[in-house]
């Protein structure tokens, strides 16, 4: 008798999650100069500044552009406060940060799945945009914090930031069919008093469900030192970008080199991607 074929069975499918942080979000495109040369996702998710560098990486972008843009990006850091003409205004202006996601967006498409988080202000819950909806409009809703920067009515609702009730955005795993996730969570500490709190009220008036499937595998990168004061996580300032991008490469280096059976079930060099 022949011996029955060994089954080989499918590798689970694994996401690349990136939180909010505003601009702490320089730490992911550290850890992803790590990350890159070990690990292909098959679906990249991100909120509020994770939906920015997440739609970059998903589209191929290079390493070490991803971290130029974020050394060079001084004027999309630049807040200039004046009073809001309508509610949806905000009292910070941001055209340069505007123009910065439009230019990534026109830049990068997708060719790895992708999916955004943005807060719908009524009904108030979160929702999940994919690659092919996503405008430029989404991504900088994900990024609205409320408040200070400009809303945007989509499709007749008001979206505000996608990371407004879970900094880290690990609920759409299960709906994304994804058992496994790296998650790079560059706002594990919140520079800000009763963010938290506040955040878990949010969570709790949305009703939506927000918990983890338990057999889903996360494997958790945060800073190993502090980033900042609420200042730093607003305001750009080129010190700190370049300081958080060797810390998010020292950590990602250690993810790696730590768990490398994690890392062995999906290995894949870095390919630049082509721009549209």
């Amino acid at each position: 008798m022949k011996p029955l074929a060994e089954k080989i069975l499918p590798a689970p499918r694994t996401a690349l999650v990136l939180s909010a942080g505003a601009m702490f979000g320089a730490y992911h495109a550290g850890v992803w100069k790590a990350l890159a040369p070990h690990f292909a996702p098959d679906v990249v998710i991100g909120a509020s500044v994770g939906s920015l560098n997440g739609w970059a990486i998903a589209g191929g972008i290079d390493p070490e552009l991803l971290i130029s843009r974020w050394i060079e990006a001084e004027e999309a850091g630049r807040l200039r406060y004046s009073g809001p003409r309508a509610w949806l205004d905000g009292v910070v202006r941001i055209p340069h940060l505007e123009e910065w996601i439009r230019e990534m967006h026109a830049h990068f498409n997708p060719r790895t799945e992708y999916a955004l988080v943005l807060t719908r202000l009524w009904p108030f819950r979160p929702e999940l945009v994919r690659g092919p909806e996503v405008s430029w409009q989404h991504i900088a809703s994900s990024c609205a914090m409320p408040l200070l920067f400009p809303h945007y009515r989509l499709n007749g609702a008001v979206y505000t930031d996608g990371g407004l009730m879970q900094a880290m955005p690990l609920w759409p795993l299960a709906e994304l069919g994804c058992r496994r996730a790296v998650a790079i969570n560059c706002l594990a500490t919140l520079p800000f008093p009763g963010g938290r709190l506040s955040s878990k009220a949010m969570r709790a008036f949305s009703r939506h469900r927000f918990a983890v499937e338990d057999d889903i595998e996360i494997l958790d990168i945060t800073p190993s030192e502090a980033l900042g004061n609420a200042s730093d996580f607003l305001r750009w300032k080129r010190s700190n970008v370049e300081r958080w991008v060797e810390l998010g490469y020292r950590d990602g280096l250690a993810a790696v080199e730590t768990n490398p059976g994690f890392f062995a079930i999906r290995p894949a060099p870095f390919r630049q991607g082509i721009e549209k």
